[in-house]
């Protein structure tokens, strides 16, 4: 695994995830304890991108193995489901209130039964295209 590619993937995971805060769809606890401590900053950015790290990671096992699918129809349900499970990840993040990492608004897109799994769908695509274009 190269580090070097997966941590170029860790910062557009970043710039994606700080676009969609501006749409509201993410949250970053982690920015108001760094305009308001100056010594933990840094740190707490530096966590940040661990997370991230840690996110680009598993975002690059799925996938490599989604490429890895030689039916087309098994590849695109295979993506569907990885953009599920990146959104999902990220839920996880917030539901466990890790403390270094973006969390997702649920009610992003209403109070709907499946306004949720909507924006978990939504937010988890753009980091799954990051992974499955390229290399």
């Amino acid at each position: 695994m190269n580090f070097g590619l997966l941590a170029v993937r860790a910062l557009i995971i970043l710039l994606i995830l700080v676009l969609l805060s501006f749409a509201g769809a993410i949250t970053f606890p982690v920015l108001a304890v760094v305009t308001s401590v100056p010594g933990t900053g840094i740190l707490n950015l530096i966590f940040l991108f661990v997370a991230m790290l840690v996110l680009a990671l598993i975002g690059s096992l799925l996938g490599r193995g989604i490429r890895g699918i030689k039916r087309p129809l098994e590849a695109l349900l295979s993506a569907f489901a990885g953009s599920l499970a990146m959104g999902g990840v990220l839920a996880l993040f917030a539901a466990l209130n890790i403390p270094f990492t973006a969390h997702i608004n649920l009610n992003w897109l209403g109070t709907s039964w499946y306004s949720s799994a909507l924006a978990i769908f939504l937010i988890g695509t753009p980091i799954m295209l990051t992974f499955l274009v390229g290399e």
